[in-house]
């Protein structure tokens, strides 16, 4: 399998309680922020995820990430995934999904799959995000 960077990201969090569902309770974790210097896509990224805390910890996750580059161009990725503690240094989420973009500059990666693992800790989160 051939894994080629697709972006780094780091910035703040913000975590909302959403309630209680049948299964457990649901969390929505939100995040702004920009690319990593070493990053392959430049620009200001902002994100949510969506966790499901169940009586084993944190596990189903959906999330929506974003860059919008300093032309304006935009990239999302659509994801599902997991999420596991990190022995109490926060959590990791590791997940897939697809990548969506109009702008011309993504048009080779448009609809390509994504590989993505975020660690958050101590309201701070960092993106790695891979392309196949």
């Amino acid at each position: 399998m051939d894994l080629a960077p697709l972006y780094t990201l780091t910035g703040t969090t913000v975590t909302e309680k959403l309630g209680k569902v049948q299964d457990g309770e649901r969390i929505k974790i939100e995040f702004r922020g920009k690319a990593a210097d070493d990053s392959p896509i430049s620009g200001k990224a902002h994100g949510s995820n969506w966790i499901l805390i169940g009586p084993a910890g944190p596990s189903a996750t959906s999330a929506v990430q974003e860059i919008i580059t300093p032309g304006g161009e935009r990239l999302v990725v659509e994801l599902q995934g997991y999420t596991r503690n990190l022995n109490g240094d926060g959590v990791e989420i590791r997940a897939s999904g697809i990548i969506r973009s109009s702008a011309g500059t993504f048009a080779d990666i448009n609809g390509h799959v994504a590989v993505v693992v975020q660690r958050i800790t101590n309201d701070t989160i960092n993106v790695q995000a891979y392309q196949f």
